[in-house]
């Protein structure tokens, strides 16, 4: 075929193909036409070629712009349709003018709400009436529930509108009561919700908290929270620092140390110079919240005070005055006397007041007397801050190995003075609808307290386990001089070990009573039962795992302490209960920032340890029961019983003298006892010797001499001291050791261990100067009853090794004088 027959051919197809399919429309998308009217210069245009002049970017073309092709061939670019260009450009802006004057234009604000998605669900009013809501007030107390209760309702019925602020607090509200796996009603979110482990239950929890978290920052971003101090704003700001665990710690640091400011700013510096009740009410509530939080945190945990003790006092001087009355105010929180009443306030302080007023005025000393105890608390912390915690007085631990005697002793009494005074709150008199209330604030309060005196002890072993610093065991070494501001005198300062012994007999003796609030809040049949533990946000967490850890640390079979007034049920509570009831409490924690499930097992792991320490205990007693066997001693008639029915009290056959009540106002449990020359343990220990061949009054010919310690006479083998032998060979020891007095030595090198007695009882042997029959081995409890007093011996620090386990006969009754304080170290609360 030739060319043109198929060229026409081609023709003929296309013709036919676009006669035969219609035209495709234009899609909205696409534009009318790729070419643009007066875009082109003139050089361009006269040349027919592309240009590039409407291309270039404002920015960079100058005051006269040229294309790529004048550029190239150095021509002058002019553009001929400039002007005309211009006007057009006027014309569209006049219309926009008059769109945005007609319709108006969007603000960054509303731009940026309306492209952000709110995931946190709006707030229910039935959520204040919830059990959570009732216990979060009393922990959280910087809301006024009444009030902001009110406030709420008034916006869900559209009456009054809720500032930004308020409605990030509403929002707040809503996180908190989603990291206890709740809903906006203050509810469990699924009725199923008991089905699943609690553990993994709280991981949800968290990954939504943190992610409603992380929206709450963006809001207070976009409405200037941290730049703009109000009274909401800063509501909210002390509500969201608690939840801020899973943020970066700079960016916690920054809002943490902009809250602070902004309570200093609105509650002292902003002040009204005539404040009344309503607004000294609502500047209390926030700068007390504030206060001892920052002081229970800060003072147990290091770090840097944004509020000190001067800001509190300028705090207080802008209180109301009592200028129209005689008897005035109650004196401020930090420097008050308890008064056994609650909320005492005479009619005639509220008489000459207007109704809202007086109202305003019971709630303002009502907060003034349930404050009072936790200033003093978070006072108490910030002196442990200062004595032992704090960066100053961790230096000093570590270069010289000291710390302030005074200083702890007032920490001690400050923490015994306000464990009182919650007892007391706890027997006010209030009404019936307040006093569950009450309770559960006096309560946590107290737990608390047990957790300030763990933290104590904590430290002090941390200091004492560091290398030994120069002055730590040296008497001779200088003191640095200190003057406590309680004490005229110049401060003691004392090793660590020495105070570690106090402070493990305080967490000791107060842990029978810790675990009795532990298991009245956990019985069945208490109105508010595991409402103070499910409901915790961070005020009995840690006082309840150390409460476990102290439980699973003890020797004994028994929980005792020195109360004197324990009911028949506290007399046989036992180790494996007290840990039960604890373990119970702290799997009963819903809070996902409780860290519950590393706290179970690491208290699980401090049992089992404690279950293996006590199986090889009774190995070694039936090693050496194994032995007695082949000795020349006929068959126990009691050898069928179990060994862990070993009696470890005095048998009533064997005489003893009796010892007075006031010194057995105290039982403790005595440790398993060690073999006596089998499986010696690596420690260094002082044993008692066997009290069975000792005579009724410990003298005479059958009576056992004293023990004279090596170096201060000649020795046993010399025979100067008269020791005497058994039949076995070995010698018989006194009852009791008798170590030289304490003021031969120095003060830093004496420290104390209880030499503890146990009784062994063989059967009845026939001929003259043989022991009389003991009764059967039979463990039991009320035996302690009749224990002797305990002896507090002084050993030397170098050869004093800290035991692994903390052994509950370390609490001694006798124990009255404290040779540093000479004041009763071992007293009860």
């Amino acid at each position: 075929m030739s060319p043109r027959g198929s060229s026409a051919a081609n023709a003929a197809s296309s013709g036919t193909r676009a006669s035969g399919t219609p035209y495709s429309r234009r899609t909205s998308s696409q534009p009318k036409s790729s070419r643009q009217q007066f875009s082109a210069c003139g050089a361009c245009r006269m040349r027919r070629v592309r240009c590039d002049l409407k291309d270039l970017p404002l920015g960079f073309v100058g005051p006269t712009p040229a294309c790529s092709n004048c550029k190239e061939r150095g021509i002058k670019c002019v553009d001929e349709f400039a002007d005309v260009k211009a006007v057009k450009l006027l014309r569209r802006g006049r219309r926009l003018q008059q769109v945005e004057a007609i319709y108006g234009k969007v603000s960054d604000r509303d731009d940026s709400s309306s492209s952000r998605t709110c995931t946190i669900p709006t707030l229910h009013s039935d959520f204040f009436v919830s059990p959570f809501w009732q216990w979060f007030r009393v922990q959280r107390p910087i809301l006024d529930a009444s009030d902001f209760s009110a406030r709420f309702t008034a916006h869900c019925k559209g009456t009054q509108m809720l500032t930004d602020e308020g409605g990030l607090i509403a929002m707040l509200l809503v996180t908190w009561a989603a990291s206890f796996g709740l809903n906006e009603k203050g509810l469990p979110e699924t009725e199923g919700d008991t089905k699943s482990p609690l553990g993994k239950k709280r991981l949800q929890w968290k990954a939504k908290c943190e992610t409603y978290v992380r929206e709450l920052l963006e809001l207070i971003d976009a409405h200037g929270v941290l730049r703009r101090p109000s009274l909401d704003g800063v509501r909210a700001l002390l509500l969201l620092l608690p939840l801020l665990e899973g943020v970066q710690p700079l960016e916690r640091f920054v809002i943490y140390e902009a809250t602070m400011s902004q309570v200093q700013a609105l509650c002292v510096v902003s002040a009204s110079p005539t404040p009344t009740y309503e607004d000294a009410l609502i500047r209390s509530r926030i700068f007390w919240y504030a206060y001892i939080q920052e002081g229970v945190q800060t003072g147990m945990r290091g770090g840097r005070f944004y509020l000190t003790n001067e800001d509190l006092e300028a705090f207080q001087g802008t209180l109301p005055s009592s200028n129209h009355l005689d008897i005035g105010l109650p004196s401020p929180p930090s420097s008050r006397d308890f008064v056994p009443n609650m909320f005492p306030y005479h009619p005639q302080e509220i008489s000459h007041l207007s109704p809202k007023e007086a109202m305003a005025y019971k709630s303002y000393m009502k907060l003034m007397y349930t404050s009072s105890v936790c200033l003093d608390i978070s006072n108490i912390c910030r002196k442990m801050h200062v004595v032992l915690t704090g960066l100053k007085a961790a230096r000093r631990a570590e270069q010289q190995g000291l710390i302030d005697g005074n200083g702890m002793r007032d920490v001690w009494q400050g923490l015994d003075r306000s464990w009182q005074e919650l007892e007391a709150i706890k027997k006010s008199t209030v009404d019936d609808s307040r006093r569950a209330e009450i309770e559960l604030f006096a309560c946590g309060w107290q737990i608390f307290i047990y957790d300030c005196h763990n933290v104590i002890r904590e430290a002090l072993r941390l200091v004492d386990s560091t290398p030994d610093a120069p002055g730590m065991y040296d008497t001779s070494a200088s003191r640095p001089s200190s003057h406590s501001s309680n004490s005229s005198h110049s401060s003691p300062f004392l090793s660590p070990r020495q105070l570690l012994l106090g402070a493990n007999r305080r967490c000791i003796v107060l842990l029978p009573r810790v675990i009795r609030i532990l298991r009245s809040y956990t019985s069945s049949n208490h109105p508010g039962a595991l409402d103070l533990f499910r409901w915790d946000a961070g005020l009995v967490r840690d006082g309840c795992f150390f409460a476990a850890c102290m439980a699973a640390s003890l020797n004994g079979n028994y929980i005792d302490g020195e109360d004197e007034k324990r009911d028949s049920i506290d007399m046989h509570m036992t180790v494996e209960d007290g840990f039960s009831i604890c373990a119970s409490v702290l799997a009963s924690m819903r809070w996902c920032n409780s860290k519950s499930e590393e706290r179970e097992d690491a208290v699980s792991l401090m049992w089992e340890d404690r279950k293996t320490r006590r199986y090889q205990d009774n190995q070694g007693i039936q090693q050496l029961s194994l032995y007695d066997r082949h000795t020349d001693y006929p068959s126990s008639t009691s050898s069928n019983l179990h060994l862990n029915n070993l009696s470890l009290s005095p048998s009533p056959n064997l005489g003893y003298v009796p010892v007075p009540a006031e010194s057995r106002r105290c039982t403790v449990d005595r440790p398993m006892p060690r073999p006596l020359d089998l499986f010696l343990t690596s420690q260094r220990r002082v044993e008692s010797a066997p009290n069975t061949a000792c005579s009724t009054d410990g003298h005479g010919s059958s009576g056992w001499p004293s023990y004279t310690p090596p170096g201060t006479a000649t020795s046993v083998a010399t025979g100067s001291t008269g020791t005497e032998y058994s039949r076995h060979g070995s010698p018989i020891f006194a009852n009791q050791l008798s170590f030289p007095p304490a003021t031969k030595g120095p003060v830093d090198e004496m420290f104390y261990q209880e030499l503890d007695q146990f009784t062994y009882n063989p059967p009845q042997l026939t001929g003259p100067g043989t022991m009389r029959e003991s009764p059967p081995m039979v463990s039991n409890y009320a035996h302690h009853q009749e224990s002797p007093s305990l002896q507090v011996h002084h050993l030397s620090s170098q050869t004093y090794m800290v035991p692994p386990a903390f052994n509950s006969s370390m609490i001694t009754p006798e124990l009255q004088a404290c040779p540093q304080f000479n004041d009763n170290c071992g007293s009860t609360y």
